[in-house]
């Protein structure tokens, strides 16, 4: 995706999915205009002929342009980090427990694959958990049942003083993802840092890998689980002030 096409979208998705292009032009032009003379037409009549936008009349000069459910998922994924750190959790962790013989290793290493897309932690071996309800996760695993043989899915809270913290540690590798944010931390600072961006495509490609790698290794826990010195929420930051800075420069062209 080209670095306009892909901040455009971003744009969109910051501003509530919505855009009056006034924001960013002299009132006195049209939505036309002053998108032809950001260069931006052209994309913006493509990306509605994808579906990833769709346009509507406003009022007077305006048009408005709201980025579709398949731009959205294009650009912020399945999950919306901001969203599910805001998440409320109720204090009950649900756990997968499972017992697969030896003789059956593929169908343990597909279970374990299943449960950790489902952003499921390893407690120890045999036993996931996860701060969140299970319904599509039960349905998927109900169909396996016959296979599967001995699994059960449970419910429950930490007794006698023991802490939710220690879950979240025995659970999922934190270091190892934080070394994956900072990669993305030190690469965005060395190459955007509020200085005039060399080949934003290039950029944006990496800072894209970069992101990735390190966004769908993360659980995303509610906030009141997140581990000290856990850096997804910084990186997050400085993600919104990286396109926001290279957004600007795209309009001020």
């Amino acid at each position: 995706m080209k670095a306009q096409t892909e901040l455009l979208l971003y744009q969109l998705l910051w501003t509530a999915e919505q855009l009056a292009f006034p924001t960013f032009r002299n009132l006195s032009m049209s939505f036309e205009s002053w998108a032809y003379s950001k260069r931006l037409l052209r994309i913006v009549n493509r990306l509605e002929s994808e579906e990833m936008l769709e346009t509507q009349a406003g009022d007077s000069l305006d048009r408005v342009v709201l980025l579709t459910e398949k731009g959205r998922q294009l650009i912020a994924g399945k999950r919306d980090p901001e969203k599910e750190w805001q998440r409320e959790w109720d204090g009950i962790w649900r756990m997968v427990l499972f017992d697969i013989p030896e003789s059956q290793r593929a169908l343990r290493r597909e279970l374990r694959s299943v449960l950790h897309a489902h952003h499921f932690g390893c407690f120890q071996q045999s036993v996931w958990v996860s701060p969140d309800q299970m319904g599509s996760i039960n349905k998927m695993l109900s169909k396996k049942r016959a296979e599967l043989g001995k699994f059960t899915l449970m419910e429950g809270r930490l007794l006698f003083g023991e802490k939710d913290s220690d879950v979240v540690a025995s659970s999922w590798d934190f270091p190892k993802l934080n070394n994956k944010y900072a990669a993305y931390i030190q690469y965005v600072k060395k190459h955007v840092g509020g200085k005039k961006v060399i080949n934003p495509d290039g950029v944006l490609a990496r800072e894209r890998l970069l992101w990735e790698n390190a966004i769908k290794q993360d659980p995303l826990l509610p906030a009141q689980l997140l581990p000290k010195g856990y850096l997804g929420q910084k990186a997050n930051q400085l993600r919104n002030k990286m396109l926001a800075v290279m957004m600007k420069a795209l309009l001020e062209k």
